[in-house]
């Protein structure tokens, strides 16, 4: 059996997996397990998490998609572990509708968050679906977001109908009487009408008496400016932990912006040598950076992958690792280290493991 088979016989029996578990299933060094491992994922038969355990991906076969959400709850931030359970209960999440904090966990969350742009006649909406939502599943629950359906409508109460309405008998009333009751209801109301006259006209005659308004009356308009102010009040209230969380922000945004020492340790060592920083990113300030840089060389300048690591003793993990990443991204590794390197790495720099490596300390 080949090694490959035999690693993806592995797969097949375990899910996803670390170099480490591969190597001691081939009864190899971790470096030529990696090695492997990425010759089968350029070869589309295996991917790789951007989930990462301990530094290291995850290896596993198309259709074990499922499989790393039992890896996510112990290496993710607690808050990124929120946010995916949410997207895993409503499975499709409109970005508009989302806080900041949730905004960026799901576009760290490659591996469990999709996004879908959805263009509707005027605007075009960004949203997030879950990585093993069908496509008919995702179009159904993004449809009842765009349009959601119309609350019922209240049963209107019926109304009997006048043909079912039956009436009581009328009383038999003779002619005679109701001709003298509408007189005398006429004669009455002519009375009524000439009082009425009477007292409008002895009500103007005399003198109107200034009236005293009531003390609830007189008061209505301090009580409203009381309301007004308590309200102004509770509104300032309100707005001191919105101005107490905007002024954390930018403090923190002040942190971050902060100058990396070990970043800049590296830029003068890289002045020093004419080697120019295309790309720079800080994987853990003053602690580790990934770089793309170009190298002058006798033929001209050439494009590495550089991990630099401020640690005080630098393992084979280290350099196994930084070799796998520089390739995948199919570019020569110049590793720097600031103080030491373990006994081990210097044994294994003696073969010709690591090809196309340079490696530098940091002076």
């Amino acid at each position: 059996m080949f090694v490959q088979d035999q690693i993806l016989h592995f797969l097949r029996a375990t899910g996803p997996t670390l170099p480490t578990k591969v190597a001691k299933n081939i009864k190899t060094e971790i470096l030529i397990a990696s090695a492997h491992l990425s010759d089968l994922a350029s070869q589309g038969k295996i991917k790789i998490s951007s989930l990462k355990i301990g530094g290291s991906p995850l290896y596993y076969l198309p259709g074990q998609e499922s499989q790393l959400y039992n890896f996510a709850a112990g290496n993710l931030n607690p808050k990124d572990v929120q946010v995916l359970e949410r997207l895993k209960e409503q499975k499709v999440l409109r970005e508009k509708d989302l806080d900041l904090l949730a905004k960026v966990a799901l576009r760290s969350l490659k591996d469990f968050a999709i996004p879908l742009q959805v263009r509707s006649q005027q605007t075009s909406e960004l949203f997030w679906k879950w990585h093993l939502l069908s496509e008919e599943e995702t179009n159904n629950i993004i449809g009842d977001i765009l349009s959601p359906p119309a609350p019922p409508k209240e049963k209107a109460s019926e109304m009997p109908e006048t043909g079912d309405v039956v009436s009581p008998p009328a009383a038999e009333i003779s002619l005679p009487e109701v001709q003298t009751t509408l007189r005398d209801q006429q004669a009455t109301s002519i009375e009524e009408n000439k009082s009425r006259k009477r007292t409008r006209r002895s009500a103007e005659t005399r003198p109107i008496k200034k009236q005293s308004l009531p003390q609830d009356v007189l008061h209505a308009g301090q009580e409203e400016k009381e309301e007004k102010q308590e309200k102004e009040q509770e509104q300032k209230q309100e707005e001191k932990p919105v101005i107490a969380k905007l002024r954390n922000k930018t403090l923190d945004k002040k942190k971050e912006t902060a100058p990396d020492p070990f970043l800049l340790r590296i830029q003068q060592f890289f002045e020093e040598r004419q080697i120019t920083v295309e790309q720079s990113e800080i994987i853990r300030k003053n602690k580790e950076l990934d770089l793309c840089v170009q190298v002058p060389s006798v033929v001209g300048e050439i494009t590495y992958f550089c991990k630099a690591k401020n640690k005080k003793r630098c393992d084979e993990k280290d350099l196994s690792a930084a070799y796998m990443e520089a390739q995948i991204k199919k570019l020569p590794l110049l590793f720097l280290y600031s103080d030491q390197l373990t006994p081990k790495v210097q044994e294994m720099l003696e073969t010709d493991v690591f090809l196309n490596t340079l490696i530098k300390k940091i002076e």
